[in-house]
């Protein structure tokens, strides 16, 4: 079963933006899927979205969030 996870700042996201993300991230892994003959997997698409703390991880030796 894929499983995309997501790692975002503390309410940086409002609920609908999250639901929008994971509705496009299943969608853009469905896609390929679809067009490297696997059909359609949406169904079994798992989206994770974690929220860290202010300052909870580092992108490029910098802190971010």
């Amino acid at each position: 079963m894929p499983t995309i996870r997501v790692t975002v700042s503390q309410s940086a996201w409002s609920k609908d933006e999250k639901a929008q993300l994971v509705a496009k991230l299943t969608d853009g892994l469905n896609d390929v899927a679809g067009a490297s003959g696997k059909g359609d997997i949406k169904r079994y698409i798992n989206v994770h979205t974690e929220e860290t703390a202010e300052g909870g991880y580092a992108m490029g030796g910098q802190m971010v969030g």
